[in-house]
């Protein structure tokens, strides 16, 4: 009986014990599971509060750098201040002459059609001298810009839907703002031209043969400073960033770099001009560095509300030195410029239209040469701020 009641007992006890045990087991996991669900409401609470960094900040506020909720470390804040001072300083205008369109993004497609003019003129006794010209080609491309700062590429259309041997293209980069204007742009030019006077060739009457010798291309760097900065915005007329109000006018004071390289390939003449040709089937190469100092005069009209019609003229003197090969020696001598445009342009919110057309003329002279060339082109685009 006693072994019994303590096997009963036994039981008993070690039944309360598991249960117990259980018991504890149990409590151990709804603890964790709390632990757990509590970390993730605490990970959830601090990425709520972790603010944006500030480059995603900016991209919310679509780049207003004037946000004042911005916060950004301390070299980009510093960065922030430079820009904002800048800009005040090199880029406010009078708002009753000029509005400032706050988007940021501007898109266009552009269409160009341009054409180069070449006179050179012999100063020895029975040389000849020659004019020739470009066949007008038709470019057409994009341009992008973001605040102050614009690309813009125009291809040659037939090149790329006939395959032939010419390149005609056009690249340009551009910084615009209400005092200071710059401009850095590439145009090449190569094939499909035209001899319009060549010596005494039909009594030096004008003519039109076709030539493929013809190549030029010119790299060239141009700045210039508004004084009227204030009322005329050059923006309005060829940036589409501004919208001119009321009429106004300015003096500009510029600097100029261009780098031209030309080629002649006498060897393609036609044959009934080649007995007029001293030269042979020889091909002269003229290379021309420009160091110049622009001085002009801008005026923007506004016609009708959101109209506007800009003409520039900036004339040029400087310094030109000269490499002809194999023909004359390198010299210096003064370079006289004269770059002119005029627009027309058509704002209509967001959307805007227009058409400009641009010369560039260059002036200089050798022992054996005097030659003027002169660069030329009309463009018309339509685009979007965003």
């Amino acid at each position: 009986m006693i072994k019994r009641g303590l096997f009963f007992i036994f039981m008993i006890v070690s039944f309360v014990w598991s249960q117990a045990g259980e018991n504890l087991n149990v409590d151990s996991i709804v603890r964790h599971e709390a632990d757990v669900l509590d970390s993730l409401v605490i990970v959830n609470v601090e990425k709520r509060l972790k603010p944006d960094s500030w480059v995603t900040q900016l991209i919310k506020n679509r780049f207003n750098v004037y946000d004042t909720t911005l916060r950004a470390p301390k070299f980009v804040n510093f960065c922030l201040n430079v820009y904002r001072w800048g800009d005040k300083t090199f880029n406010s205008y009078d708002t009753t002459y000029v509005y400032s369109y706050p988007k940021k993004w501007k898109v266009m497609l552009k269409a160009n059609s341009k054409w180069n003019l070449f006179h050179v003129n012999a100063r020895d006794e029975g040389d000849p001298s020659m004019f020739f010209n470009t066949e007008p080609r038709t470019q057409a491309g994009f341009r992008v810009s973001f605040m102050a700062v614009g690309f813009e590429y125009m291809p040659d259309v037939e090149k790329l839907f006939s395959g032939k041997a010419i390149d005609h293209r056009l690249t340009r980069f551009t910084f615009t703002c209400s005092r200071v204007i710059a401009e850095l742009y590439y145009n090449k030019s190569t094939g499909m031209s035209r001899i319009n006077k060549f010596g005494d060739y039909k009594k030096g009457h004008f003519i039109n043969e076709k030539f493929d010798g013809l190549n030029s291309s010119t790299l060239g760097v141009d700045a210039f400073y508004v004084f009227n900065h204030k009322k005329y915005a050059h923006a309005a007329a060829y940036c589409f960033s501004k919208n001119q109000l009321r009429s106004a006018g300015s003096f500009i004071l510029g600097v100029q770099y261009a780098d031209q390289d030309m080629s002649i390939d006498l060897s393609c003449l036609p044959e009934d001009i080649k007995p007029y040709n001293p030269w042979g089937d020889r091909a002269f190469r003229i290379h021309h560095y420009d160091y110049a100092v622009n001085v002009g005069y801008g005026y923007n009209w506004v016609f009708h509300r959101n109209w506007l019609f800009n003409i520039l003229a900036t004339p040029s003197l400087g310094l030109r030195h000269t490499v002809i090969d194999d023909v004359d020696k390198p010299r210096n001598t003064m370079a006289c410029n004269l770059r002119g445009r005029m627009a027309l342009v058509r704002n209509c919110g967001n959307f805007f239209y227009g058409a400009n057309a641009t010369f560039n003329g260059f002036f200089s002279w050798s022992n054996k040469f005097t030659i003027y060339n002169q660069n030329n082109d009309v463009t018309i685009a339509a685009g979007l701020r965003f």
